[in-house]
């Protein structure tokens, strides 16, 4: 049978997962990803999976850095009881990064509990960093203070080097008039002088090396080689001690191994998990609702591996009433690809994955069988239809009712007739088996038994006969034609041939279903362009109707806040005419006056509040009169009259309805007065700018508006960079922003670092 993953390209997937993996052990794991068929492990992958997503969307990307396998370098250490530096730096950047994570999950930790259970396994080995950082120096070398022994020796080195680097100065000097060059060098380790071949019995020491031409001779002078060989000596002490020192740090990773490979290991299935959720929001793609039935539900589902920006969506199901689905249309229309859709996403699905759908709800299956393809066999001497038959023979033999069968082009490579009642045979077959298949195929008899069985359901790609080219739709409960006359003609065959080929198609019994199919598919064209038509007057009135929920909000909160700004203007100018009046009675008070005089006086200001609101204009006003109403400091045009009572718009919109004879009739205000205002609120804005945009929760439309005003008050106030925060979601607003900033000249733009919001945010340059 057909190798599943090969035949899928999920290797494909796999690898597009390894780019966003980090950690060593974390791509293996990636690498390992494979189908399954047990329902926990799978719900428990997805739920985890889900977590991750949620995760990462709301409070960005995990602090996750390169690791590498900890298990390799632990069994390495056990057989030669030493770890290098280098080493025990991966080790002490392991422990480090376990509990950055563990802090960054902290905070979160109580919305995310699967997430939470896997970080609470994290060792502490605090003290074993401390031990590894006090060891090894950031150069990757043993600190000095590894040890007073080792201290001690490299002071001596220091100091036998400084003489010698004395030493050997004067020694050249004193040589001077038999040196080749004044530049001391070193060979094996020894420094040497670089002497004139002639001149080598002039300067007493050991010979080292001669220069290829022979002309210089390189002699240690006997002066330096007792220096030399007490650098060298301290310098194999130092070895020694140095390796007593790591074989010691060595013993106590060993004594923590469990922790530490836990550790590592934890890191992984973060960074796999991470992994493999990066990949699904950068890609858009949903976790599936898990099926206690046989079903495929599939809604704007999407090939992973075609080009987003080429790729047709479709709609695909499968249920235990309809187990079968019949694929028919033109070639080159989409069959195919639908078949290794419908096949790879199930196949993600039950490895963990998220899939590239709008939604979508998959049963469990225990096997994907597959014939797709060319299965033409060299080594097998079979021909492309032996081997179709081979592997479909295989395939019948095992199949069962909790199984998916895709089948391509099922019963081509033989006589016709033949082929077109063995592909029955087949379909009738796997009716009677249970399990879900679908399946392509141009043959009329299957279409026709499609229509007559219970079980099985015709579909088609549909295709556009106006300009004889494939659509890639996919079309549910509706069988297809071939259009193989229609190719052929627009590919250059002539029209005797296609008229000859018309000519005996009339004579063959299948004509009539032929063209019933032709009036089906014309029906099903013109319902799917009343379909898109109704969907794009459904998204234009629920835009229509949001415009007008907001405004009306808008409105509500504008009248809310005018009438509370009225209500405590009013108390304060109470207020202020108490105290006036309250200075009033004590000046009074100073005066021969009466107590009782002096109350009356008091009562008659607590009451002016009530004088206020009966102030009465008694003024001619008409429909079209600009008038304020002074009681609630509100200034607009007449727009309704009826009785004694008239409809007053402010110029913010709020509408009013208020006693004539309480109006004060004004001046027209001037024409640019509103632009003025709305010119001044513009500049109250601009000098509040910040270094960010944030856009999440906007409607597309609402925040480009914002965007655009943003950017174009950035630049006006020459601001060199700021940051765009949209966020992950679905990706509308991210690719709103970058389609806008694509047609600003000048402007540059990027996602950000890990610290800038990683893919949630757009950092862009205004000015280089």
């Amino acid at each position: 049978m057909q190798n599943v993953e090969t035949t899928l390209e999920f290797f494909k997937i796999k690898e597009a997962i390894q780019e966003f993996a980090k950690t060593e052990l974390g791509k293996e794991y990636v690498s390992s990803l494979s189908f399954s068929s047990e329902k926990e492990q799978i719900k428990n992958s997805l739920d985890i999976l889900k977590e991750m997503m949620d995760l990462i969307s709301r409070y960005n990307q995990l602090p996750l850095q390169s690791s590498v396998y900890i298990l390799k370098l632990i069994e390495i250490a056990k057989k030669t009881a030493l770890l290098t530096p280098q080493d025990l730096n991966y080790i002490a950047n392991d422990i480090e990064q376990s509990i950055k994570l563990a802090q960054h999950l902290k905070k979160v930790e109580e919305e995310f509990p699967l997430i939470k259970s896997l970080v609470e396994n994290f060792s502490d080995l605090t003290s074993l960093h401390k031990e590894i950082k006090r060891i090894v120096t950031p150069s990757l070398t043993v600190s000095d203070n590894a040890s007073p022994e080792l201290k001690e020796i490299r002071q001596k080195i220091r100091t036998l080097e400084a003489n010698l680097n004395s030493k050997v100065a004067s020694i050249a000097y004193k040589y001077g008039t038999y040196l080749s060059d004044s530049n001391v060098t070193i060979r094996d380790g020894h420094f040497v002088l670089p002497v004139k071949t002639v001149n080598k019995s002039k300067v007493l020491g050991i010979i080292y090396d001669v220069s290829d031409s022979g002309n210089t001779t390189f002699i240690e002078p006997l002066e330096i080689v007792q220096v030399n060989n007490d650098i060298a000596s301290k310098k194999i002490e130092e070895a020694e001690e140095v390796r007593k020192i790591l074989k010691k740090i060595t013993a106590l990773v060993l004594l923590q191994e469990v922790e530490v490979i836990k550790n590592n290991e934890i890191i992984a299935e973060l960074d796999f998990l991470n992994a493999k959720a990066n990949y699904a929001l950068t890609n858009e793609m949903c976790i599936a609702k898990l099926s206690e039935s046989q079903n495929v539900k599939l809604i704007e589902a999407r090939h992973p591996l075609i080009d987003r920006s080429k790729v047709v969506s479709n709609d695909y199901f499968l249920n235990e009433d309809k187990r079968i689905v019949i694929i028919s249309g033109p070639n080159a229309g989409g069959k195919t690809v639908s078949i290794k859709t419908v096949g790879l996403l199930i196949y993600m699905n039950q490895s963990g994955l998220a899939i590239p759908a709008k939604e979508a709800e998959l049963g469990i299956f225990n096997h994907i069988y597959l014939d797709i393809g060319d299965n033409q066999s060299l080594s097998d001497n079979l021909s492309t239809f032996s081997a179709h038959m081979k592997n479909i023979g295989e395939i019948l033999d095992v199949v069962k009712g909790r199984d998916i069968v895709l089948l391509d082009e099922l019963g081509t490579g033989t006589d016709p007739i033949e082929g077109e009642l063995i592909a029955l045979g087949i379909v009738k077959y796997l009716e009677h088996k249970h399990p879900l298949a679908m399946i392509s195929s141009h043959y009329s008899k299957i279409k026709e038994y499609a229509f007559i069985s219970e079980n099985i359901e015709n579909s088609s790609m549909l295709f556009d006969e106006e300009n004889l080219r494939p659509t890639y739709r996919y079309k549910y409960t509706v069988p297809g034609k071939s259009y193989g006359l229609e190719v052929a003609k627009r590919y250059g065959i002539k029209d005797e041939i296609i008229n000859e080929a018309k000519k005996e198609l009339d004579n063959q019994s299948n004509n009539r279903f032929e063209n019933l199919l032709k009036i089906l598919q014309s029906n099903v064209e013109q319902n799917e362009r009343l379909k898109d038509e109704l969907e794009k007057e459904r998204e234009n009135l629920k835009a229509e109707r949001k415009t007008l929920e907001l405004a009306q909000e808008r409105l509500k909160n504008q009248k809310e806040h005018l009438l509370e700004d009225v209500r405590k203007e009013k108390e304060q100018i109470i207020e202020d005419t108490k105290a006036e009046i309250d200075e009033i009675i004590k000046a009074l008070s100073k005066e021969d006056i009466k107590l009782h005089e002096v109350v009356e006086l008091k009562k008659k200001v607590e009451n002016l509040q009530d004088d206020i609101e009966s102030i009465i204009y008694d003024e001619e006003i008409n429909v079209g009169d600009y008038a304020s109403i002074p009681s609630m400091n509100l200034e607009g045009k007449v727009i309704r009259t009826k009785g004694n009572k008239a409809t007053l718009m402010s110029l913010d919109g709020l509408t009013v309805e208020v006693e004539i004879k309480k109006l004060h009739k004004i001046e027209p205000p001037k024409a640019s007065s509103t632009r003025m205002k709305s010119s001044h609120y513009e500049d109250k804005i601009n000098t509040s700018l910040g270094l960010e945009l944030n856009i999440i929760g906007m409607r597309r439309d609402e925040a480009l508006d914002a965007l655009k005003k943003y950017i174009d008050a950035c630049i006006v106030k020459n601001i060199k960079q700021v940051r765009i925060i949209h966020g992950f979601g679905s990706g509308i607003l991210r690719k709103m922003t970058h389609e806008y900033l694509s047609t600003l000249k000048g402007v540059k733009f990027r996602l950000g670092d890990a610290h800038e919001g990683g893919g949630g945010a757009t950092v862009v340059i205004l000015h280089d």
